[in-house]
């Protein structure tokens, strides 16, 4: 969140004005006596020096100026009719000879005290209300009137956290996840709009009725409640959240996702609080869930994922980064008909660091235009060096949905194929079933595009997403790649089966290919033969290996795998990609090969 500064001497007036009104009795008081002294002063002063003829009458313009400005109009006409009295018919024209004043001179002379009275007031006033604006503007968001994130700050400040063992209070964010759909759709005032009925309908629930705008699209609230119903009350005050709001007669849906901290210590700085209860909204994001709540080590997390960006720049930088290929081979003849490239992370004091560890943070970031770019480079380089080794075979690449929209993601494609010499159907663009989804017109017009290109496009982890039939038959699909979630149970689970015969099915009557990842076992290879899919990738048949290693496997095998030899099984890795590869069972590349086949245990 960005602070706002406020200057030195607005803070300072408003410390100045938070004192005068706390201690306001106090110093009125103070204030009543001294006036009533300043006026026997002046009255002293004037009668001392001669009488009312001389210059001095005009000290009692310092208490009538003194009172207009405490007490406002009322208190400066009131000084000023006491101090023209006091100087007027009580106070002699010459106090040697006794003279007294005319009526006409001490009216006349108290009028103009009454008029400065008055003006002195009327700034005081004018001047009260200036800063009272801008102390309202300093604690207040100035197009919902909310109060604002400093506001939040001065109220945790004031509370007594910890006093009280049976009650907690609790700093709860909801964010309004859907705020650029809605102001692309509808303009920028609805996001206001919609945070002023968003706090409408949490004030119906009488849950808290501190609610705070901290950012343009996060309110913050602060909940007050028992040890025992601090669950219940976020699980309503969510639901509540999610209600519909109205637009111009029109009734909108609103995402929220929520990140909530208990307040403990009131020796924290409120800033603190605030950066846990993000910290656990950004929690939620990144699990998929609807509210988190912060505990100490999510902070740690969080820290280490932007580490590990910083990182993973500077590996980019230093080259860290290498790929590893696993091949897919036909299951009806053996032969290898490609393979997937599989990204690296040799890190130089952790060591290997798996690819799930730092995918998914680089593509919520915009390193992975960097980091696919390397990927797809090293590919090409990989074909155009197989290529002078008489192995032709196309190589996947995943790529993810942030690279599809990507302005110039395809002229980079068709830059890199033209800079190595590769041809269109030696590259493989792999794309997960949900990243399609996400934005499924500007998806085929992209790989649309590819496709022009001569470009095999896959679709990957099929099955686990939401795809329709509706954008499956108009995308320019030449693979679909069943998930390995399903494959591994294909042994014993009769439900598992079905899936992927359906999935085979309707790929063939479409026009596609169907590969299964994750096949480990001898089992399952020959469940999948018979149930007729095309290609199969996994630990039976090989690890991912580097380059040379792959190399040497595929002239070692002759292009060819060889199932009925093949009486042990390999132990399958966490995850499909990107996972490292390891020693152990399987066919893990030791500078020669005795056979195509998986290794005995």
């Amino acid at each position: 969140m960005k602070k706002q500064q406020y200057s030195p001497w607005l803070i300072w007036l408003e410390k100045l004005f938070d004192w005068t009104y706390e201690q306001n009795r106090s110093i009125k008081v103070i204030v009543i006596l001294s006036l009533l002294t300043s006026i026997v002063l002046v009255c002293l002063l004037v009668y001392t020096t001669g009488g009312s003829k001389y210059v001095y009458v005009h000290s009692m313009y310092i208490p009538v100026l003194f009172a207009g400005s405490f007490f406002g109009v009322g208190g400066g006409i009131l000084m000023a009719v006491i101090g023209g009295i006091a100087l007027g018919p009580l106070m002699p024209v010459n106090t040697i000879t006794g003279e007294e004043q005319s009526m006409l001179n001490w009216v006349y002379r108290m009028g103009f005290f009454v008029l400065v009275g008055i003006f002195s007031g009327m700034a005081s006033t004018l001047a009260k209300r200036y800063i009272a604006q801008l102390k309202w503007i300093s604690l207040h968001d100035a197009f919902t009137h909310l109060p604002n994130r400093r506001a939040l700050f001065k109220t945790i400040s004031e509370e007594d956290l910890g006093n009280d063992p049976t009650t907690v209070t609790n700093l709860a964010i909801i964010s309004l996840e859907n705020s650029t759909e809605l102001k692309s759709t509808f303009g920028p005032d609805i996001i206001d709009e919609a945070i002023v009925q968003l706090v409408s309908h949490i004030h119906d629930t009488n849950i808290s009725h501190n609610i705070y705008h901290a950012e343009s699209t996060i309110i913050a609230l602060l909940i007050r409640c028992n040890q025992h119903q601090g669950e219940e009350l976020q699980k309503i005050l969510f639901d509540t959240s999610r209600q519909a709001i109205t637009y111009k007669g029109v009734p909108l849906h609103v995402d929220t996702r929520m990140g909530t901290v208990q307040m403990s210590e009131k020796s924290r700085p409120p800033e603190e609080y605030l950066k846990q209860a993000e910290v656990a909204l950004a929690t939620a994001r990144q699990k998929g869930k609807d509210s988190a709540v912060y505990q100490p080590d999510l902070k740690d997390v969080a820290e280490k994922n932007l580490a590990m960006l910083g990182e993973l720049e500077e590996a980019i930088a230093k080259d860290q980064l290498s790929l590893h290929y696993q091949p897919k081979v036909d299951i009806a003849t053996g032969m290898v008909h490609g393979a997937e490239a599989l990204l690296r992370w040799e890190h130089p004091q952790r060591g290997n660091i798996p690819p799930g560890s730092f995918i998914p943070r680089a593509e919520e970031s915009t390193l992975i235009h960097s980091v696919t770019e390397i990927v797809l480079r090293r590919a090409m380089e990989t074909v155009s060096a197989m290529h002078r080794q008489k192995i032709v075979l196309p190589i996947a690449v995943n790529v993810s949905t942030r690279n599809l929209a990507q302005p110039n993601f395809t002229d980079t494609v068709a830059r890199l194929l033209d800079q190595y010499h590769v041809s269109g159907p030696e590259l493989e663009i792999e794309v997960t079933e949900s990243a399609l989804m996400m934005d499924a017109e500007h998806a085929i017009a992209e790989l649309n595009k590819l496709s022009k290109m001569n470009i095999l496009i896959t679709i990957d982890d099929f099955g686990t997403g939401y795809s329709s039939l509706q954008y499956l038959h108009r995308l320019p699909v030449s693979i679909l790649k069943v998930d390995q979630s399903f494959i591994r149970r294909l042994h014993h689970d009769r439900q598992a089966i079905s899936i992927v015969e359906a999935a085979v099915s309707m790929a063939h009557s479409l026009g596609m290919k169907v590969v299964a990842e994750g096949v480990d076992t001898p089992e399952v290879y020959e469940v999948l033969r018979n149930i007729g899919c095309d290609m199969a990738q996994g630990f039976l048949i090989a690890s991912p290996l580097p380059e040379a290693a792959f190399t040497a496997w595929y002239r070692q095998c002759e292009g060819k795998y060889r199932p009925q030899q093949a009486p042990g099984r390999a132990e399958p890795e966490s995850g499909n990609r990107p996972a490292l590869a390891r020693p152990g069972p399987g066919p893990v590349y030791r500078g020669e090969f005795e056979s195509c086949t998986p290794a005995r245990r």
